[in-house]
Parts: C-alpha cells; sequence; structure tokens
C-alpha cells in the first residue's frame, strides 16, 4: 500500500482527496492536517463518518517534513500563495516522496506570470521549471508518468483544455477563440468571502475576471502557439461542477475532420466520454469524468465540456496522476459513475 500525507484537510479539496482515496485500493492516508483544526476528521466533514477514524494532525514545519518522509506520496491542498512558501523544503527533504500540488503555484514556467495573474512575487522560482503540468489526456500522461512532482491543472483550464486540445493537436484552429466557463461555488473554496460565498450566489448568475483569470495562462500554454483566447468566466448558483462553451473558428475544415480530431484523441480515454449531445453536469459530479460534445457549423465548431470541479478539475485528477507517477492503473479508486442528480 502507498503511504499517503493530505496537507491542508480542512478545505473542499482535502476533503475531496480524502473521499476518494478511502475507496482506493492502493493507498492508506496516514495523516490529514490542519493548522488550526483539531480531532477528528468526521466532526468537520460528517459525511466520512464510519468510512475514516483519521483525527487532523497539528501541522507545523517540522511535522510537514516528518509526514513527508513517512509518505510515498505527498498532496498539497492548501489556498494559492501557501505552497510556494511550504513545498520547496518538502521537495528538498523529503527526496523520495512524490509531491502532486492542487494550487496554481507551480502550474507556470515563467516566474513573472505570477506577478501578471497571480498577483505576487513567487518566493521560489527556480523550483517552477521541477514540477511537471498534470493533464494526461492532453499531451501529459507519460511525462506525468515519469515525474517526481505534478502541477495540477487549475478546474476552469482543465475543462478547458479537453475542449480545445484536439483541435490544437489536428492544426484546426483558424482564428480567435471564445471559452466561456460557468463553475459552481465550491470552486470558491470553504472559507466564505463576499461575492463567492453560496448565498450570494443562490438564485444569480454573473460573469466574473472577464479576460484576466489565472486559469487563462494555462490554456495559453496548452493550445501553443499564436491562438488567442477570450476566456470569461461565471458564478453559478449551483455547488459542485464546471460547463464549458467554446467557439473555435475552423475555417475551411470538413465537420468530418472536426469531428476526427475529438475521435482519434478521446476514443479510448477512461475518463473521457464523447456525447451526442451536449453534456449535463448531474452526468460527471462526484466523478473524475469529463463529458464532451463536439457540434461542427459552417467554419466554426461549437464544444461543449462538463466536469466536476472538485474531480477531474482538482482530487480525482490529483489521485489520477498520482496512479500515473506510482506506477498503478490510471483508474484505480476512480472508476466510478455519477449520482445521475
Amino acid at each position: 500500500m502507498l503511504r499517503a500525507t493530505i496537507l491542508g484537510g480542512t478545505g473542499y479539496g482535502g476533503m475531496e482527496l480524502l473521499r476518494l482515496l478511502i475507496g482506493h485500493p492502493g493507498v492508506e492516508v496516514i495523516a490529514l492536517t490542519s493548522r488550526s483544526r483539531e480531532g477528528p476528521v468526521a466532526e468537520l466533514h460528517p459525511h466520512l463518518a464510519g468510512y475514516t477514524d483519521l483525527s487532523f494532525t497539528k501541522e507545523d514545519e517540522d511535522v510537514r517534513l516528518a509526514l513527508a518522509r513517512a509518505s510515498d506520496v505527498v498532496f498539497f491542498a492548501k489556498p494559492h500563495g501557501v505552497a510556494a512558501s511550504e513545498l520547496p523544503a518538502v521537495h528538498a527533504g523529503a527526496p523520495d516522496a512524490k509531491i502532486i500540488d492542487l494550487s496554481g503555484d507551480f502550474r507556470m514556467p515563467d516566474a513573472s506570470a505570477y506577478e501578471t495573474w497571480y498577483a505576487y512575487t513567487h518566493p521560489h522560482p527556480e523550483l517552477l521549471s521541477a514540477s511537471e503540468y498534470g493533464l494526461p489526456e492532453c499531451g501529459q500522461r507519460e511525462a506525468v508518468r515519469g515525474a517526481r512532482f505534478v502541477a495540477n491543472p487549475g478546474c476552469h483550464a482543465a475543462a478547458s483544455i479537453v475542449a480545445l486540445w484536439p483541435l490544437a493537436r489536428a492544426g484546426l484552429i483558424a482564428g480567435r477563440v471564445a471559452v466561456a466557463s460557468v463553475t459552481g461555488s465550491s470552486g470558491s473554496g470553504a472559507n466564505p468571502k463576499p461575492g463567492t460565498h453560496h448565498p450570494e450566489r443562490f438564485s444569480n448568475f454573473k460573469a466574473y475576471r472577464p479576460l484576466v483569470h489565472q486559469h487563462l495562462p494555462e490554456v495559453l500554454r496548452a493550445v501553443g502557439g499564436e491562438t488567442r483566447v477570450d476566456f470569461v468566466p461565471h458564478s453559478a448558483p449551483f455547488a459542485r461542477g464546471i460547463h464549458v462553451t467554446a467557439i473555435v473558428p475552423v475555417g475551411a475544415a470538413s465537420a468530418e475532420a472536426v469531428t476526427a480530431a475529438f475521435e482519434s484523441v478521446y476514443a479510448d480515454e477512461p475518463f473521457v466520454r464523447l456525447r451526442a449531445q451536449p453534456p449535463e453536469l448531474r452526468a460527471v459530479v462526484g466523478t473524475n469524468m469529463a463529458d464532451v460534445c463536439v457540434t461542427p457549423g459552417d467554419g466554426v465548431a461549437v464544444v461543449t465540456v462538463a466536469i466536476d470541479n472538485l474531480g477531474k478539475g482538482m482530487a480525482g485528477s490529483a489521485i489520477q496522476n498520482m496512479n500515473l507517477m506510482c506506477g498503478l492503473a490510471e483508474t484505480a479508486g476512480l472508476d466510478r459513475p455519477g449520482a445521475g442528480l
């Protein structure tokens, strides 16, 4: 059994990691940490009562390093900016542990991008080149398989890249792309904040951070070249899920060529389902699946994608990456249907 530690267990990412890893046949979670919380995990996450007897481990720098040295894999499930400061010591001090970071702190190789998109100066730019970007379906599988340190994709980015990657790979993107991405309230984290707390979102719908969201550079890096992407995220009144609509100019490419681009990339992917009709969130919530539909038109393709922001957009993809990094079956612990409602 692999020994896993989850650093940061009070948020939705750590919670979902533990929920999925409880049913993993090859992993034992040895610790779930918190700086502020003590006592049984199930007191904070009551849906896990009866499934785990873990209690929160009070974390400081020494505890963090000791746990990493006792683990085969370490998940950083902390807010943006925290891993940038804490992860380097674990990377250097626990060289046998594989590391997966769920934040945005190591997703981009250029330190200046953090000043532009995250509004902070990265404290350890020397480590940015050490991570691999972890979206196996979209060209990173072999890099992840051989990696020691993986930066998990952002949730908006994961769904958007899944939508655009087949057309970019086939060279069929013929102009400026428009992407609208709609997310549920859990994407804003467990701590209530003005404008993102669920009561503020209930019966409400709005766009936010148009053209300047921090996940955009991940999308641009994936599609490559000179492709322009206008990205607009939206806040919606549901808890879990992301729904992306991408409008992609494809020039003179035939409908058959557009469809073939998706079939050639995703036909055998265990966590991508090609759908004949635009997908629904209820089919993917609670899973690591991405449901994809492509609708070719006259010079344009409309691609719709549905994922669970806590699944394929966070904890599910982190476990998929762990499976690849550690030589396990890629689907281990993740091969499960959604609730359907």
